[in-house]
């Protein structure tokens, strides 16, 4: 608009000055071959050439030269500020496709495949990457819907149909379908394929209505229903051929073919065949409508945080997916750290028929009171952790405080073994002194929790009843703060006087030689409840067995009951009344000793933006957003 002004008032100016010009008469030849020139120009309406400008001359005096030109330098400075102010407030950067993120995870990698990745935590991240699900968590840990386009509930809670979102393919360029859902629900509920989730989809009659439309119809309402549907879907057109019962043996187990925003691309092992990385690559016709944009995603495998740690700190990771406590910054790196809510706690769970004395009650009340939490938290943690009483955590659904909680008192617990007819046998009497101090005595029976570890974990007395002693076993994975922990737990326990053995395994060897065949009398180790409270897996008496959850073996049929009526209502109020009921009959069982909730801390380099995550219902979420993570950015003109 500038520039059509500046020409309109020339070509106006040159008007004027050919009026003035006619009435004073007489031209040079030269002249008036010049001036027709120009009018020509004005009467065609065109914009003056540089070449016919340069004209001006022969009609402007040096004063209207000048102005002129002083015109045209403002026009041409007002257009480049216009223009720059215009880049500036309206050029901004977006993520841009590119780069590459290494983090360094714990464990390794066994079935990339989400009929059997609840058993691994590595498994379950690599998953969630892979696969797509009908629902998945967004920033807040709620659940959205991620295939689905909508879907609807029919009146007596009990049949839910979904609408595929269109254009969704495989990896492989195949298009996802409703027989693909079909399919995966049925491979769940083949026993033969020994899923995990075999349990939750049993009695659920599933059918595809046609290509883009499915329903799930229960037996029974199902309030926690929606929350199970985070499970990845397979491709019927790979897995069809596969015999179930060699499903574990199948090569897409490690080479996987799903439909989310990275897809395999390859993996690294050792000379002894161990997995050590694997690396996925962005999905370029992934159906979200944004992301993902960062180009390859490589995790790296370690055996312990320590080894984690190393790799961060030398370079060779950019990240990590999970540390307990912060590194300290003995690196140029400058890690971005993350904090995420967990529904997660820590417990000691007693397995009942593995060890006589710890089916008593009185036993297991004992262990109960001679357990400092605010000790072992400081000890373990700087003070950074929440202590937890029972397996509903605050905030959610059922979480109560009325339930009275066991508070840290030795000398009751010594008082309740007394009484229990667990005699107590000093080293003395049989021939060995006792380098119990006076100083340790007191502080023992006052629970004082000042005393380090050499003067608490000396042994005043043993116990015995029936000629049987009472001993047990501690089991707990190779890390730092669990060992320190378990050390803190035996110093306590053989305080009033419980002989305590440790038993430290590896992180890999916890889930296939420990928790599977339930192989452990004391078992110290953390639970990821999810958001939705359903204590049933962790609880309920069918659950006690591998793959079920519930890791005290607890058997009761009042509490049987309460959690299968409590799955079966959606009234709020009535879930959280029975929720509490089960809290109670369990705080006065002692199946198991509550401990501690974690933060899950994440490390992640400062390079990487769009991470938008606060809260999350499993390690794995915390890629529940990766579609937005970027890199790389590039300059966009929007207004």
């Amino acid at each position: 608009m500038i520039g059509a002004s500046l020409v309109s008032g020339i070509i106006n100016y040159f008007h004027t000055i050919g009026k003035k010009l006619s009435r004073r008469g007489g031209y040079s030849l030269t002249e008036k071959t010049d001036q027709n020139f120009v009018f020509e120009v004005i009467r065609e309406k065109r914009i003056p050439s540089l070449t016919q400008i340069k004209y001006i001359g022969k009609f402007y005096s040096e004063t209207e030269v000048l102005i002129t030109k002083i015109a045209i330098f403002l026009a041409l400075t007002g257009s480049i500020v216009l223009g720059t102010v215009l880049y500036k407030n309206n050029i901004v950067r977006i993520p841009a496709n590119g780069g590459e993120y290494v983090e360094a995870v714990i464990g390794a990698p066994t079935y990339i495949n989400p009929l059997f990745s609840q058993a691994n935590d590595v498994d379950q991240d690599i998953t969630r990457l892979v696969f797509s699900s009908l629902m998945k968590l967004d920033e807040q840990g709620s659940l959205i819907p991620d295939l689905m386009e909508e879907y609807v509930i029919d009146e007596n809670q009990t049949t839910y149909t979904f609408t595929i979102k269109e254009g969704v393919t495989w990896h492989d360029g195949e298009p996802l379908t409703a027989q693909d859902v079909l399919f995966t629900v049925q491979s769940i509920q083949d026993q033969n394929f020994k899923s995990p989730l075999y349990i939750t989809f049993r009695n659920v009659q599933v059918r595809a209505i046609d290509n883009r439309t499915v329903s799930f119809t229960l037996a029974e309402p199902f309030a926690p229903f929606l929350s199970v549907l985070t499970f990845g879907i397979l491709p019927e057109h790979l897995w069809a051929d596969v015999d179930p019962s060699h499903a574990i043996l199948a090569e897409l187990n490690l080479k996987p073919v799903g439909s989310g925003p990275y897809q395999f691309s390859q993996f690294a092992k050792d000379k002894k065949g161990n997995i050590k990385e694997y690396t996925l690559k962005r999905f370029n016709n992934y159906y979200s409508d944004e992301g993902p944009y960062i180009k390859t995603i490589t995790l790296k495998f370690f055996s312990s945080f320590e080894e984690a740690q190393d790799a961060f700190v030398s370079g060779n990771a950019d990240g990590i997916g999970f540390l307990p406590q912060i590194i300290p910054q003995t690196t140029s790196k400058a890690p971005k750290v993350h904090k995420f809510a967990l529904p997660q706690y820590t417990a000691l769970f007693f397995n009942q028929a593995s060890n006589p004395g710890l089916k008593e009650k009185e036993v297991r009340l004992a262990l109960a009171l001679a357990t400092s939490k605010q000790e072992i938290i400081d000890t373990a943690f700087g003070g950074d952790a929440v202590p937890v009483d029972r397996p509903i955590l605050a905030g959610m659904l059922g979480y109560t405080e009325s339930i009275p909680s066991t508070l840290f008192d030795p000398a009751q617990a010594e008082k309740i073994l007394d009484a229990a007819g667990w005699e107590r046998v000093y080293p003395s009497e049989n021939g060995i002194e006792t380098t119990e101090t006076t100083e340790t005595i007191e502080a023992r029976t006052q629970g004082n929790t000042s005393l380090g570890t050499e003067e608490t974990s000396s042994i005043l007395y043993t116990r015995e009843k029936n000629k049987a002693q009472l001993e047990l076993t501690l089991t707990t994975i190779q890390r730092e703060e669990s060992i320190t922990i378990a050390e803190a737990l035996r110093d306590r326990w053989q305080g009033i006087g419980v002989t305590v053995n440790l038993n430290i395994v590896d992180l890999a060897r916890i889930q296939k030689d420990i928790i599977k065949p339930r192989a452990y009398e004391v078992l110290l180790f953390g639970q990821i409840i999810g958001k939705d409270p359903d204590p049933y897996p962790f609880w309920h008496s069918s659950q006690a067995n591998d793959p079920g959850l519930n890791l005290a073996l607890y058997q009761n049929k009042a509490v049987d009951a309460l959690l299968e009526d409590a799955r079966k209502t959606s009234d709020i109020a009535e879930r959280e009344k029975k929720y509490i009921e089960f809290q109670t009959q369990l705080s006065q069982d002692v199946p198991a000793i509550f401990l501690y909730s974690l933060e899950y801390t994440y490390l992640t380099p400062s390079d990487i933006k769009g991470i938008s995550t606060e809260r999350i219902n499993h390690p794995s979420d915390r890629f529940s957003n990766i579609t937005t993570w970027y890199i790389k950015t590039k300059k966009s003109l929007q207004f």
